[in-house]
C-alpha cells in the first residue's frame, strides 16, 4: 500500500523528484575525474587576554570544493563554521576540551544580482559582494571569539588553542547533502590548527 499525498503523489516520489534534479545539477562534478579539493588554510591568527577571559581573533583562507561550488552557483546556501577550542593537556589520555567558541556564515549566490550574500548567523548581519573570492575572504574573518573564560584555567596545568574551518554539510537541504556525504568532489580539508596558551 502507498502512501499518498494530497496531490496524489506518493510520499517516496515527493523526494525522488528534488533528489534526481539535484543529481543532474551537480553531476558534471561528480564525473570529473580529479575534483578539485576545498580548504580552509589558517593565514593569521592572535590570542589576547580581555576583561575576564582569552580571546581569538583570526584569518582564515577558504577554498571551496568543486561540488560546492557548483551547488552554490545553483542556488543552494552554504553554512560555514569557524571553530575554536581550548583544551587541557593531559599526560596519559586525550586533551580535554574545556570550552570552545565558533562563528557560523552563510554564503548564497542570487543570480539576478549576480552578487553573493555573506550572512554572519551569530549576529545576523549581512553583506554583499560582486565577487566570490571577496565573499570567502570575508567568511573567514573570526573577530574577538572568546575561548575560555580565566576562571576556567588552573594552576599548573598546561593549555592549548585550535581552530578550524568546515562546511556544514547537515545545513544542505537532504538531497544535495546525501550527495555530499558520498562524492569526493565535496571534500575539503580542515585540519585543526594548534597553538598553545600562554600563562
Amino acid at each position: 500500500m502507498k502512501l499518498l499525498n494530497g496531490t496524489g503523489m506518493s510520499i517516496a516520489g515527493r523526494w525522488l523528484l528534488p533528489a534526481l534534479f539535484c543529481l543532474c545539477l551537480l553531476m558534471p562534478g561528480l564525473l570529473t575525474a580529479d575534483s578539485e579539493r576545498g580548504s580552509f588554510t589558517v593565514s593569521g591568527v592572535e590570542t589576547r587576554r580581555g576583561k575576564d577571559a582569552w580571546r581569538v581573533d583570526a584569518n582564515l583562507n577558504v577554498r571551496l570544493s568543486e561540488g560546492a561550488r557548483e551547488a552554490l552557483d545553483n542556488g543552494v546556501p552554504l553554512v560555514l563554521e569557524l571553530q575554536v577550542q581550548a583544551l587541557e593537556r593531559q599526560p596519559w589520555l586525550w586533551d580535554k576540551v574545556i570550552a570552545e567558541g565558533k562563528r557560523s556564515y552563510q554564503l548564497q549566490y542570487h543570480a539576478l544580482s549576480r552578487t553573493y550574500l555573506v550572512k554572519n548567523l551569530n549576529t545576523g548581519f549581512q553583506r554583499s559582494f560582486r565577487h566570490l573570492q571577496d565573499a570567502l575572504q570575508d567568511a573567514g574573518v573570526m573577530e574577538d571569539v572568546k575561548v575560555v573564560e580565566f576562571q576556567e584555567l588552573k594552576d599548573g596545568r598546561r593549555y592549548t588553542v585550535r581552530l578550524r574551518g568546515r562546511l556544514d554539510i547537515e545545513s544542505l537541504p537532504t538531497p544535495v547533502r546525501l550527495l555530499a556525504y558520498v562524492s569526493s568532489a565535496w571534500d575539503m580539508d580542515n585540519e585543526w590548527y594548534k597553538w598553545r596558551l600562554a600563562p
